[in-house]
């Protein structure tokens, strides 16, 4: 094309825009550019209504991801996102599973009688003496850790007598010593939970749950009411106080208060800054923000496992994970609301300043009309998570994503809590494990946009089912202890790696008028396997049998496959847009002769 031809291509353009534009006839196009495109060959040129050239290329129905595409999609402000959703997802992590270490039981007894400098190492004879008097020798583990021998005439031989004592006429002891090699004080020690009140360790993993179910089922309507921003501000500030507050709980009253408040607190952390970051991110990006946030997990236990290495002290460790919480605050703070809540809300003008101030940030500018081109998609009205029922197609859809959630809820928080109860060093497993999950994450980061959802999620939760259902082949074999550790550590890297490609494949199944209820709904339902999942990780503790020590991983196994196998019912959404509205998602698929890839006809529900 001659430049002259081209010119006069350009007017033609911009005297179809000015006659086209509503409410701007015969104004100058210097106040309304809108994007076009003008193809010139090989060379596709990208024009303002001016004709200047300007990123991105929209013909006809504009869509927000083409907005994000015009403000800057891989910017500073995207950088700014990531930093924040990597800090309050570590905090999140450690908030959640720091019992690994505080809850730890130690190989305890009970403290002899007329030895008050009695420690669980024996130190000197006459403790020894003490020990082996008043500590029974035979029967069952608890009752060597939890039961006293009535006392010895002293003038009787102490060996002698206690190799033919029985177990019988024993009395529960209330005071204990605890080895001290693990860690030097934590929960367990502080508050006595051995013995008759072992209990009392689930239950306190349980309220976490119980919190995190009410913020699951209160989360999702307030995101939905108030907007994304306050609701992510308002819990990153409570899991500021209350993290900082678990350091000085003083009985158990206390500290099931404090649990409880976390797991509020910190699964509303979490939904907020999740959907906040996913209707920021172009459609290639939504997969990668739920497995980095995993990559973070990892790194966080790992940061964890170190510090509790080094500092083998229950308050230290929580003061030493808490801190950071300070700077999210900040961070938190600065973050902009959600231009996709606004607009479905009606407000937008507030949508359009916030896209102005992140174009900004990013040093691109949002051509004026582009949201009058987007225009609002919301229905008016109220959204209800029952509107999400209206028909058995979606009903069933809901339910297939609530069994997952149930299940790999269970999975990944009882492997976690299990890990203390697997035997060998707790600070090795639990780094290893770290490790495993921040690995196989980053590793699923670079293919996950170039394989179904989907599929994707169900051979890593198929995968890790498997290597969990085979800890019994160990047992049976008498192999090492270190083979059932492995195959426990490379199921919990798997099923804990398909956890967050379900957070985005739910988010990507709802639509924008009822994600965060949506999400909401599923994290609540997700809170059903986490109460019952510390139950679940210490049933060894409760079973007797050659089978025992694998009874969790074996449950945790066979219940992710029974997830997995129902996902294949569901339709894919990778490569898809962000469906806007309840009518995005209705009617039947389409009937197609051709493969379906990233459409819904090869979805049955």
């Amino acid at each position: 094309m001659e430049p002259s031809e081209k010119n006069i291509l350009k007017q033609d353009l911009q005297e179809v825009l000015n006659s086209t534009t509503p409410g701007k006839a015969g104004k100058s196009t210097e106040e309304e550019p809108l994007p076009m495109s003008i193809n010139n060959g090989d060379k596709q040129t990208n024009l303002t209504s001016n004709g200047h050239e300007q990123y991105g290329t929209f013909t006809g129905h504009v869509t927000f991801e083409n907005v994000l595409h015009t403000i800057g999609h891989n910017g500073r402000f995207q950088l700014l996102l990531l930093l924040t959703v990597i800090l309050t997802n570590a905090i999140v992590d450690v908030q959640n599973v720091h019992t690994v270490f505080t809850l730890t039981t130690p190989n305890h007894r009970c403290k002899v009688p007329g030895f008050d400098q009695d420690t669980y190492a024996i130190t000197n004879p006459r403790q020894a003496e003490l020990v082996d008097r008043y500590i029974p020798r035979s029967g069952r583990e608890e009752t060597k850790k939890c039961r006293l021998l009535p006392g010895l005439n002293e003038t009787n031989s102490l060996h002698t007598e206690t190799k033919e004592k029985t177990v019988g006429n024993l009395t529960a002891c209330s005071v204990w010593v605890y080895d001290e090699t693990v860690m030097k004080r934590n929960l367990v020690t502080e508050l006595n939970l051995v013995c008759d009140r072992t209990v009392v360790r689930s239950h306190v993993n349980m309220v976490l749950f119980g919190g995190k179910m009410l913020a699951a089922f209160l989360q999702g309507y307030l995101m939905d009411l108030f907007g994304r921003r306050p609701s992510l501000i308002l819990s990153c500030i409570g899991v500021m106080i209350t993290g900082i507050g678990s350091a000085f709980v003083y009985d158990d009253a206390s500290l099931l208060i404090a649990r409880f408040l976390i797991g509020f607190l910190t699964t509303s952390l979490f939904l907020s800054i999740y959907v906040l970051g996913i209707e920021f991110l172009t459609k290639q990006q939504r997969s990668l923000l739920s497995i980095y946030s995993r990559v973070i997990f990892g790194v966080a236990d790992l940061y964890m496992s170190l510090m509790a290495y080094l500092l083998k002290d229950w308050q230290y460790l929580l003061l030493a994970i808490a801190w950071p919480s300070i700077v999210a605050v900040f961070m938190c703070w600065i973050m902009p609301e959600s231009p996709r809540w606004l607009m479905s809300k009606n407000k937008l003008e507030k949508a359009e300043e916030q896209l102005k101030r992140i174009a900004k940030i990013n040093g691109k500018t949002l051509p004026k009309g582009m949201m009058q081109r987007l225009g609002n998609t919301a229905p008016p009205g109220d959204h209800t998570v029952l509107q999400l029922f209206g028909d058995l197609r979606l009903t069933m859809r809901w339910a297939i994503l609530y069994i997952n959630w149930i299940v790999s809820c269970m999975a990944t928080y009882g492997l976690a809590f299990n890990i203390s109860n697997m035997g060998g060093n707790i600070f090795i497993n639990f780094a290893i494990s770290g490790f495993l999950d921040a690995t196989v994450s980053l590793f699923n980061s670079f293919i996950v946009n170039k394989l179904s959802r989907k599929y994707f999620f169900f051979g890593c939760s198929v995968f890790g089912s498997v290597a969990c259902i085979l800890t019994f082949l160990p047992i049976v074999l008498d192999a090492p202890n270190w083979c059932v550790v492995a195959l426990s550590l490379i199921g919990k890297a798997s099923i804990v790696s398909a956890y967050p490609l379900l957070y985005t494949y739910s988010a990507e199944l709802y639509p924008t008028t009822h994600r965060g209820i949506g999400l909401g709904s599923c994290s609540m339902m997700a809170r059903i396997g986490g109460l019952v999942s510390p139950y679940v990780a210490d049933l060894s503790l409760f079973f007797t049998g050659k089978l025992a020590s694998v009874l969790p991983q074996l449950v945790f196994g066979t219940s992710a496959i029974f997830g997995a196998l129902l996902v294949l019912l569901l339709p894919e959404t990778s490569g898809t847009e962000l469906p806007e509205t309840l009518e995005d998602i209705k009617g039947k698929p389409k009937k197609s002769t051709k493969p379906a890839r990233n459409e819904d006809e090869e979805a049955l529900v």
